[in-house]
């Protein structure tokens, strides 16, 4: 009979490991579709925005290719979450996710230390100069900020590169003379429980991803916070402001006023210019006045993008009182897209509340999205699972590029933005906006392996995170009294209040606060 049992047990264990490996394949084959699909809109999108200049050149096509690795690493990291939970559910299955995550962490820190300033600095360089100059400003660069990393790092593991990780430990007194059963054993009379920490060296790409997502919580604590507020603000602002049907006495009206703006405009940019013959923009960063060229180059771009902006509406409300409603129609999908961004903000920020707001011993209180992908999971609707976590953790990249673009244009003194536009896009602007999304990519990685416990429990990258990471000395701080979170947190907050006061960017805030410009 127990022979019998036992080769019961074996064959159910064998069926499930091999209904796990098949899911696992599902889940695999489901991601690279995924991934196929998100490189096709990359490629779209870098045809769409991209400024003619960068269309025919070499340098722009080696800069498509960086943009595209990059974009498709972020991708990779954000949907490997899920294929780690399918590999590690129940009996595990037979993937080496571990070494997935190492060699994404590799790849991500050598795009954000070595090719990306390495590209950006040889494209920015000044076109009078010669290609061995190009290179050797651009390997400058490159030593600058991965040696400044190195440094940082090597510091700090070799000073504190431990995880104290707690451990609870049951102590239980023998009873001579006794017969000892499991029962009387494992009695709460005769065991005391004593918690303690164990000490344990990690190994040096542990601690610097740990470095890495320092680094990259700071960006989106604070941009994420402001795009959950702003992204479904700007959606129906959008649809708003968008071209109407207008009487000649409106067209002639905002015409005038386009007018007054772009002289602005154009005072500014001479100014701008001035500053460039004077030599402001090559001096060093951090000197007075190339913080006061930055400042006044970053209002100009913004002016420029938000004139660009109303000038459409304007032309587009001509061409709607001529041609009909076919001309606007396009603008009504603003409002299933902001009501659909206003249903993902609306979920993360209950699931924020959930799990850092409402606690019990040290865990969620309620496991708000983990309950429902692991219901999904448990009845078999992986995929509808796999779908909604890849949907909100791209929602959360996309607040990112948002709120810094946001920040950007409302605090031009303090922060340079990159803005996206049809066919006036510069490299540049790809690269820089490719690296904020792959850096960001690392700290919304862990966001959801911390506010998803339940759902990502025994899986690798949870090992990583919320084991090693997450207790290490000087980080672990930050991870226990859940610092970057409240920071998110907090800063959504205000942004909400901030955004529903003052929702739409205003042209002459931007155009009159510059100093210099004489209207």
């Amino acid at each position: 009979h127990t022979r019998s049992v036992s080769a019961f047990l074996l064959n159910l264990s064998s069926d499930l490991r091999l209904n796990k490996i098949m899911a696992d394949w599902f889940t695999i084959i489901v991601v690279i579709l995924l991934v196929i699909a998100l490189i096709v809109t990359n490629i779209y999108v870098l045809a769409y925005f991209c400024h003619p200049d960068d269309k025919g050149s070499c340098l722009g096509w080696v800069m498509k290719v960086i943009v595209i690795i990059g974009l498709t690493l972020s991708w990779i990291q954000v949907l490997l979450l899920p294929l780690d939970v399918s590999n590690h559910r129940t009996f595990g299955g037979g993937l080496n996710m571990k070494l997935f995550w190492y060699i994404i962490y590799i790849l991500t820190i050598i795009y954000i230390l070595v090719i990306s300033p390495i590209s950006s600095s040889y494209y920015e360089a000044d076109p009078s100069w010669s290609i061995k100059e190009k290179i050797t400003h651009s390997l400058c660069w490159f030593f600058i900020y991965f040696a400044f990393f190195l440094l940082i790092t090597i510091i700090l593991y070799a000073s504190i590169g431990k995880a104290d990780i707690p451990i609870k430990g049951i102590t239980c007194n023998y009873l001579e003379g006794t017969q000892n059963s499991y029962s009387e054993f494992n009695s709460l009379d005769n065991c005391q429980s004593v918690d303690g920490d164990i000490q344990v060296k990690v190994n040096f790409l542990i601690y610097a991803i740990a470095v890495l997502l320092f680094v990259s919580w700071l960006l989106f604590a604070f941009f994420g916070g402001i795009g959950l507020a702003a992204v479904p603000i700007d959606l129906f602002c959008a649809f708003k402001k968008r071209p109407k049907h207008m009487k000649s006495k409106e067209i002639d009206r905002r015409k005038t006023i386009l007018l007054k703006n772009v002289e602005e405009l154009r005072l500014l940019g001479q100014e701008v210019k001035r500053l460039e013959e004077k030599g402001d923009n090559k001096r060093f960063k951090l000197s007075s006045k190339r913080r006061n060229y930055d400042r006044k180059y970053s209002q100009f771009r913004a002016g420029y993008m938000l004139i660009d902006e109303e000038y459409k509406i304007v032309n587009a409300g001509q061409e709607a009182r001529k041609k009909g409603n076919c001309v606007i129609v396009f603008y009504y999908l603003l409002i299933p897209l902001g009501i659909l961004a206003m249903i993902c903000t609306l979920l993360w920020i209950i699931q924020f509340v959930c799990s850092y707001f409402i606690r019990k011993n040290g865990r969620p209180g309620y496991p708000f999205l983990a309950r429902m992908y692991i219901f999904l999971n448990d009845h078999h609707c992986a995929f509808l699972s796999f779908l909604i976590f890849s949907l909100l953790s791209l929602y959360l990249l996309l607040c990112v590029i948002k709120g810094n673009f946001k920040f950007g244009v409302r605090f031009l003194c303090c922060w340079e933005i990159f803005p996206m536009k049809k066919d006036g896009t510069y490299m540049n602007s790809f690269v820089f906006n490719t690296t904020l999304i792959l850096l960001a990519s690392c700290s919304i990685t862990q966001f959801c392996a911390d506010c998803l416990e339940d759902y990502v429990a025994f899986t690798d990258i949870n090992i990583i995170f919320n084991v090693q990471i997450r207790y290490l000395k000087f980080f672990k701080f930050f991870y226990k009294y859940h610092i970057f979170q409240y920071i998110l947190f907090a800063v959504f907050v205000i942004s909400l209040i901030y955004l529903l006061i003052r929702p739409s960017d205003s042209i002459n805030k931007v155009l009159k606060n510059s100093p210099g410009v004489r209207i």
